[in-house]
């Protein structure tokens, strides 16, 4: 059986059970809203010309790039988003449901599942190694992130721009395969318990090309967004350097 169609088998039987029919952001049709559809493709993503390095993001060609003021603290993303795994595995293991491992555990799922998609306040990047369903406290809190980030870009003489969520929920198989090409994948993810994303800090979707804002402004003020719901303990984030992404568990 093909390698794809084993690592979507454990989840397809959700749809089985009572999970929610709604989207995380609260729109779209009827079509849209059937969670029994797994045939999403994202859109492209808008190419920015950037060449990333490290921890920050230098721009190849400045002339048509808008600088906006941001208030983040003043040293590596690296030491303010340091939240263990193992911290976060707590949350994960509090909020999320038994990792799927097989086709029988997937009967046995005993919390909703909403699945969300590309909305106004995100854009779901290719998801290779994940599926798109959150428990639902998870999808709340990436909906908020998302206007939070909109309306920050805005306030400070942006235009319309939307983050993108590169991982969302796995299964065990799904680990696996990530493991052998990923080192920094752990065998016990928190990405199993639907309680998870990774929300990308080199790669945004810009809806007005007319207005380009700087990437390392972007990373900034998304780092402002979660450092702020965070501080109100809603979350707990990793900043990841080589995956370009915070990874994000809800409390």
């Amino acid at each position: 059986m093909n390698r794809n169609i084993l690592l979507m088998l454990p989840l397809l039987l959700l749809m089985c059970l009572t999970l929610a029919s709604i989207t995380s952001c609260g729109h779209g049709n009827k079509e849209q809203q059937d969670t029994t559809a797994w045939d999403y493709k994202a859109p492209p993503p808008m190419p920015l010309n950037r060449n990333i390095s490290g921890d920050s993001i230098e721009l190849a060609d400045e002339a048509d790039v808008h600088r906006l003021p941001t208030y983040i603290e003043q040293r590596p993303l690296k030491e303010i988003f340091n939240d263990t795994n193992s911290l976060q595995l707590v949350a994960a293991e509090k909020n999320g449901f038994k990792p799927v491992s097989s086709l029988s555990d997937a009967y046995r799922i005993d919390k909703p599942l909403i699945r969300i998609y590309s909305c106004d306040a995100y854009m779901l990047d290719d998801l290779k190694a994940s599926v798109p369903y959150l428990v639902p406290k998870a999808a709340q809190l990436l909906k908020e992130i998302g206007y939070a980030f909109q309306d920050s870009i805005r306030k400070r003489g942006g235009k319309a721009y939307r983050i993108k969520v590169t991982s969302v929920t796995r299964t065990d198989y799904s680990v696996s395969k990530l493991m052998r090409r990923n080192r920094a994948a752990t065998e016990n993810s928190c990405h199993r318990y639907g309680t998870t994303v990774d929300i990308s800090w080199v790669k945004f979707d810009c809806m007005d090309p007319n207005m380009i804002v700087s990437l390392e402004d972007l990373k900034n003020i998304l780092a402002e967004v979660v450092q702020d719901f965070r501080r109100q303990g809603r979350c707990y984030a990793i900043f990841e350097r080589k995956s370009g992404c915070l990874h994000i568990t809800v409390r």
